[in-house]
């Protein structure tokens, strides 16, 4: 029997065809009916409104909401039920639903979740990715519209029923470590070692720029308190400020998407069985903001975490096995005494005289999971 597997997709609607007010609105609204209350308000259209409470319950424990919002003023985004037309002429879902998915010319239609108007409709170009789950088999049953950074976004939710593949003899390993020193993977099968690469990643790129807006900001806030706040040069720094830190989480997110999608095609081109590093975080995030400090730790730590769970949605999304088990690095696969670190990065059993790189040690230890599996 399959299992559900999902996918998600984040697109920003352009300001000038939403309304940022009446979207607070209705998160509002919504808000409250997670809360189990009904405020009917008479300037907002009926359909939205019966959208929100009617159709709230079929959605409560759904994938989109996932966690009840802990606070009273939680931004909860908005709910909206979905109709599809395909290509071939067929269609599913709510002839009422307020988000249209026109397969057919590749258009979005959001109709009075926009902006407060009769028979207002917001047309939206359709996402490749949206195209690309269609043709694997998926259909996109959910979506929500929001707030994020005060900017408008529209959520969808890809969802498909797969059949996991039976394993081929292969064994994908992946150690988390850290930014520091890349993700590390090794394709093993038959008892040893066939491929290991380590990927490395540009922390360093990373750090430099968050350091950079860190020190502008500084040069900011000296201005404002010299009362300069509306100068050129503060302005000027402070959209510099802007520009460093979105690049720095751009390029964290770019990171997390390639290395990602690269896995889960090496684990599907060999129908391996993928064993995943099962972390520690808070060992981890200790680790990271002593080395790089606190805001900047917690960054990188961020990335690490989007690209685990990337991976996993992947995974589960094309039918590829996955086990999380602890990969220890500083642990004796052989014996399970302590390593001792050498120069170079080199680790070494006084116990039983194993000896590897430390990148290589998780990958001896996936090993001998994989043994104990096999029994």
């Amino acid at each position: 029997m399959g299992v559900k597997a999902h996918r998600s997709i984040l697109i920003k609607l352009p300001k000038d065809k939403c309304d940022v007010d009446y979207i607070r609105r209705l998160m509002a609204l919504t808000n409250l009916a997670y809360r189990g209350y009904e405020a009917w308000v008479p300037d907002l259209p009926k359909t939205i409104q019966y959208q929100i409470y009617g159709s709230f319950r079929d959605f409560k424990g759904s994938l989109v909401f996932g966690v009840e919002p802990k606070r009273w003023l939680a931004k909860t985004w908005v709910p909206l039920k979905t109709l599809r037309f395909y290509p071939d002429g067929s269609r599913k879902g709510d002839i009422g639903a307020p988000l249209v998915l026109d397969f057919r010319n590749n258009i979005i239609k959001l109709h009075q979740v926009c902006r407060n108007k009769s028979r207002y409709v917001a047309t939206i170009p359709m996402p490749r990715w949206v195209v690309d789950r269609l043709s694997e088999g998926g259909d996109v049953k959910y979506a929500m519209i929001g707030l994020r950074d005060n900017e408008p976004y529209l959520a969808l939710v890809a969802e498909r029923e797969v059949e996991p593949y039976q394993p081929s003899g292969y064994v994908l390993a992946i150690d988390i470590n850290s930014w520091s020193h890349g993700i590390t993977w090794g394709l093993l099968r038959s008892g040893r070692i066939v491929s290991f690469k380590q990927e490395g990643l540009n922390s360093q790129r990373i750090v430099s720029l968050y350091n950079q807006a860190v020190k502008r900001e500084k040069k900011v806030g000296r201005l404002k308190r010299l009362g300069l706040e509306d100068t050129l040069n503060a302005k000027r720094a402070g959209r510099l400020v802007r520009r460093l830190r979105s690049r720095a989480y751009r390029l964290i997110r770019a990171e997390a998407v390639f290395l990602a999608r690269k896995l889960t095609k090496k684990a599907l081109r060999y129908r391996a069985m993928v064993v995943i590093d099962d972390v520690d975080w808070e060992s981890l995030k200790e680790l990271l903001t002593r080395r790089y400090g606190g805001k900047v730790g917690k960054l990188l730590l961020s990335g690490l975490k989007r690209f685990v769970k990337l991976l996993v949605t992947q995974l589960q999304w094309y039918g590829a096995p996955y086990k999380f088990r602890r990969l220890y690095s500083k642990k004796c696969p052989r014996c399970g005494h302590k390593l001792t670190q050498q120069k170079g990065r080199t680790m070494v059993c006084e116990n039983c005289g194993f000896k590897a790189p430390r990148d290589m040690v998780p990958m001896y230890w996936a090993l001998k999971l994989f043994e104990t599996m096999k029994k």
